[in-house]
């Protein structure tokens, strides 16, 4: 059975104001091997995330602003997970959370993992303690790392393990079941009500007989709005999906905002950020046409409704029919520098949007460049165009 554990930061964000995200949409090019998904080029890869970190812990175009920033799922080779975290520790402004997912590790490391960051992981630690997990050691673990910089500057590195138990629903042999994840977090601000959990990709869909972990969410975060009047604000999903828009996931996007059976305070108004790998993305062994990659969007209840745009950049829609408002992005590489409003509902006389882009970024010959109004509203011109003009 899941557990939800409360995770008590002291993390403060500006309530009656705004905060900014930063969701990477980058490519992951990924090999089977050892029944592992790992990055083919973890060196170049770690290039280009650490082109992001840089321009977070330098303080360019305002990035220093952003509270959030957000990798998807194996997007972060495993060699440099000390180099992530001394950097953030070192360079990162203090209240900021950077969620990053990794590409596939064994049950062993995760466990040695667990044992190292064990001060801010001892509920999760003491859940696979109690449990016997001989025979698991050499099982693939797809897990990220939310890392919480506080407000004193002191880091906490949590681990959260998919809970999914498969690669894909087509693979039935048990050497390819991943481990499954006993636990995901409820992050709480220990200094003002802001609520936030992080899932990886299927781990928004999933169910079992006993129930589904969307469903445990929802009942988490109504008991937390009637017996403390707080709610979940944020719902990261990370992910690394040539189907994001599949049908399971438009069903349970329509289950957590709908409330066709019951009333549900504790999540009506909750953001959810959907991120997912871009369309450059190579998995091994996935057909090319199979691929779509990308897309990755920001979804709220429909009482939030956004405008309706449609540009090269990006679009604004139901989801096709569902009681929600979306933000639908491209396929391309890009990272999208956004601007979320929490409380819609403290001020009625107000209309506020519940979110802005502050802008969206490309990249070019190995670095990264804003994209002009233009080019956001019709797209980037191949460079041949450019030169004739």
């Amino acid at each position: 059975m899941l557990q939800i554990i409360d995770k008590y930061v002291p993390l403060n964000i500006p309530r009656e104001g705004t905060f900014s995200v930063i969701l990477a949409q980058l490519p992951n090019k990924l090999k089977f091997q050892r029944y592992l998904y790992n990055l083919i080029d973890p060196r170049e890869k770690w290039s280009l995330v650490k082109s992001v970190l840089e321009k977070i812990a330098s303080g360019e175009d305002r990035f220093e602003k952003a509270q959030f920033v957000a990798f998807p799922e194996a997007a972060i080779p495993f060699k440099y997970k000390d180099e992530v975290l001394k950097l953030i520790q070192d360079r990162f402004p203090s209240n900021t959370v950077t969620i990053m997912g990794f590409e596939h590790i064994f049950f062993r490391q995760y466990w040695e993992l667990l044992a190292e960051y064990r001060s801010v992981n001892s509920e999760a630690y003491e859940l696979i303690l109690k449990e016997d997990f001989r025979g698991e050691e050499n099982q693939p673990v797809n897990w990220c790392l939310v890392v919480v910089k506080d407000n004193e500057g002191r880091l906490h590195p949590f681990l959260e393990a998919k809970t999914h138990p498969f690669f894909g629903e087509e693979f039935l042999d048990h050497p390819h079941d991943l481990y499954r994840g006993r636990h995901i977090y409820l992050f709480r601000s220990s200094l003002v009500p802001f609520n936030f959990i992080v899932l990886i990709c299927l781990d928004y869909i999933y169910r079992d007989i006993h129930g589904s972990n969307v469903t445990a969410i929802i009942q988490r975060a109504n008991r937390m709005y009637y017996q403390e009047r707080q709610q979940l604000d944020l719902l990261f999903v990370i992910q690394c999906n040539p189907k994001p828009e599949h049908k399971v996931f438009k069903d349970v996007v329509s289950g957590f905002y709908g409330e066709r059976l019951i009333f549900m305070p504790g999540v009506k108004n909750a953001t959810t950020l959907f991120l997912n790998s871009s369309g450059e993305t190579e998995v091994e062994g996935l057909p090319a046409e199979d691929a779509g990659f990308g897309h990755s969007s920001v979804v709220f209840h429909k009482n939030r409704r956004l405008p309706l745009t449609s540009v090269a950049e990006y679009r604004t829609d139901d989801f096709y029919g569902e009681p929600v408002s979306r933000l639908r992005f491209g396929r391309d590489t890009r990272l999208y520098f956004l601007e979320l409003a929490l409380f819609p509902e403290r001020d009625p006389r107000t209309s506020r949007i519940p979110v802005k882009i502050l802008s969206i970024w490309c990249q070019e010959e190995g670095k990264w460049r804003a994209l002009e109004g233009e080019e956001i509203i019709s797209g980037i011109r191949p460079l041949g165009d450019l030169e004739e003009l």
